[in-house]
């Protein structure tokens, strides 16, 4: 079964070296659920043990990239990044260029199930969300980067929601204490 998803990621996305970016380390860390336990290298594959952020179930995953075409690549289709994965029973995710679009392609042996489309889904936006900050070269991107590299992504999914929590209440501090003082001198 094929499944083929639109992301809202430039198309020069492609230009991008998404191997230099990425290793099979950062890309597990970036599916919001998932906590790394452990990991092994082994024949040009990384065996991860992981747990479930959501269950709390403990599963492994393997995982192989590259961004070589391939024999049965859609039509016209540019690879940007190959995930295969082992013990999965989403078997290969492709992230391609086709039409000045950016596109992804799940491949199963067997129909996926709501939920289980729904974690792959998850785990594709959140590596949109970080090829969009490569995409483009902006201030904010740029501290984004830092941010995400430095911190976030070596942090556990609990860990991220807390972080991320601080600092939204954090700001509206800082927001409520600049409309007091602006206030008060205004006003005062």
């Amino acid at each position: 079964m094929e499944y083929f998803y639109d992301l809202k990621v430039p198309a020069k996305a492609a230009d991008l070296a998404i191997t230099k970016l990425l290793d099979e380390e950062k890309l597990i860390r970036l599916h919001p659920h998932w906590f790394v336990e452990s990991r092994q290298d082994k024949d040009g594959w990384c065996q991860f043990h992981l747990r479930d952020y959501a269950t709390e179930q403990e599963f492994e995953l393997g995982l192989g990239m590259n961004a070589e075409p391939g024999q049965d690549d859609p039509p016209g289709a540019v690879p940007v990044l190959r995930m295969i994965l082992q013990e999965n029973p989403v078997e290969e995710i492709l992230f391609h260029v086709r039409d000045n679009k950016v596109r992804v392609r799940l491949r199963s042996q067997a129909a996926l199930s709501q939920e289980q489309e729904q974690d792959m889904l998850l785990w594709i936006r959140a590596i949109q969300e970080y090829l969009r900050l490569y995409a483009a070269t902006t201030p904010q991107t740029l501290v984004f980067r830092g941010i995400m590299n430095s911190m976030m992504l070596k942090m556990n999914p609990s860990q991220r929601k807390i972080t991320i929590m601080l600092t939204k209440i954090t700001v509206i501090e800082l927001l409520v204490t600049v409309i007091i003082v602006v206030g008060y001198v205004y006003f005062g």
